[in-house]
């Protein structure tokens, strides 16, 4: 068995106690695996990958930071919180402009954003009426929060529907999980904590950056940007 066969399996056991302890309420549990899951995810992509992608190892370290922090309650950092999701959520952005190719678009292809992209709205306005009664204190960074999540799966839909490559399926798989991450991590703390909150938040905490790291393994280096 290879190396990072090895470190994908570790990372796999990380994810199903991240997975459990966020599901059961296993505080020591979530702790370690939190602690460890993104280290090794690292791990993972410098045995993968020939390359070392930087800017996507930033940008991990960067949400590490934020989950890290959120362990120990929102009130007490919350500015070191939004700066650093905030950071990290700019590079993913890089990644889905870099990424964006111009096409000629189909009827069909279409309909499909139109719809995804009346869904993302009827989600964010949904979601976004309740700010007021939850988040009274940080009532912009929270609509600004929204709305650059339910933006950047809007953006990598509709490039991986204009150039369908398995970077940009990965990126759009990462904004989505992501999307549904937050947003389950967004009910559990201020509105609802049942169980498919505690479920939805954790698999797809670890999906997203899973499918982080499979774009950067699978991308085509941009000659516009450096570093991207």
């Amino acid at each position: 068995m290879k190396t990072s066969q090895k470190v994908f399996i570790l990372f796999l056991l990380l994810g199903g106690l991240f997975i459990a302890g966020s599901l059961f309420d296993l505080r020591l549990v979530t702790l370690i695996s939190n602690y460890l899951i993104i280290p090794v995810l690292i791990l993972y992509y410098r045995y993968k990958s020939k390359k070392w992608f930087i800017a996507m190892v930033i940008a991990l370290l960067l949400f590490y930071v934020r989950d890290t922090l959120l362990l120990y309650g929102f009130p007490n950092y919350p500015n070191l919180i939004m700066i650093s999701f905030g950071c990290a959520l700019s590079i993913v952005y890089m990644f889905a402009i870099v990424g964006f190719q111009r096409s000629k678009i189909h009827f069909v292809e279409l309909i499909s954003v139109l719809i995804m992209y009346g869904f993302l709205g009827f989600l964010f306005f949904s979601i976004g009426e309740l700010v007021p009664q939850v988040m009274p204190s940080y009532k912009g960074p929270t609509y600004l929060y929204l709305f650059l999540l339910t933006f950047l799966l809007a953006i990598t839909f509709t490039s991986y529907l204009l150039k369908s490559h398995y970077a940009s399926l990965w990126l759009m798989l990462a904004s989505a999980s992501l999307l549904v991450s937050e947003l389950s991590l967004f009910f559990k703390m201020y509105i609802v904590s049942d169980f498919s909150v505690n479920v939805f938040y954790p698999l797809f905490h670890v999906i997203a950056y899973y499918a982080l790291v499979e774009h950067a393994i699978n991308r085509r280096r941009s000659q516009r940007i450096p570093f991207f």
